[in-house]
């Protein structure tokens, strides 16, 4: 299923338009949302849960935080309520880009542990046929 999104869908995308202002940033957002959404929901309203980057931000600590987003949506895609936290070192949510850079990480290592596996598997079954 396409997930909502904060940035407009190409033309050919029909996409249903919701505004919500974020409690914390206090700026009003636009959010497009795919038709089929609410779809095979088993309650209504059903959460929607993102990351946002920190608009507005009037303390220059805040500038490079996101916003954990909730937004509660009913059945006709209507925007029931907003919670928004602002992420920083008491939270463990991070953001888009750094779980990818982690995934990417640890994907390598292992695909190294299972080369140097196979490797070391390797020398135990020659060490095997030497010792027979």
């Amino acid at each position: 299923m396409i997930a909502p999104s904060l940035t407009p869908p190409p033309d050919d995308v029909k996409s249903v338009r919701k505004i919500f202002l974020c409690p914390v940033c206090k700026i009003r957002h636009e959010l497009f949302i795919p038709p089929k959404f609410a779809n095979n929901r088993s309650r209504f309203p059903f959460t929607y849960s993102f990351i946002h980057s920190f608009q507005n931000a009037t303390n220059i600590e805040d500038t490079d935080k996101d916003i954990l987003t909730t937004l509660y949506i009913d059945a006709q895609l209507n925007i029931r309520g907003v919670e928004a936290i602002l992420t920083g070192e008491d939270t463990n949510i991070i953001n888009r880009e750094t779980s990818q850079t982690i995934i990417a990480k640890l994907t390598q290592v292992i695909m190294d542990m299972q080369e140097e596996y196979a490797a070391l598997l390797k020398k135990f079954r020659d060490l095997k046929l030497k010792m027979e």
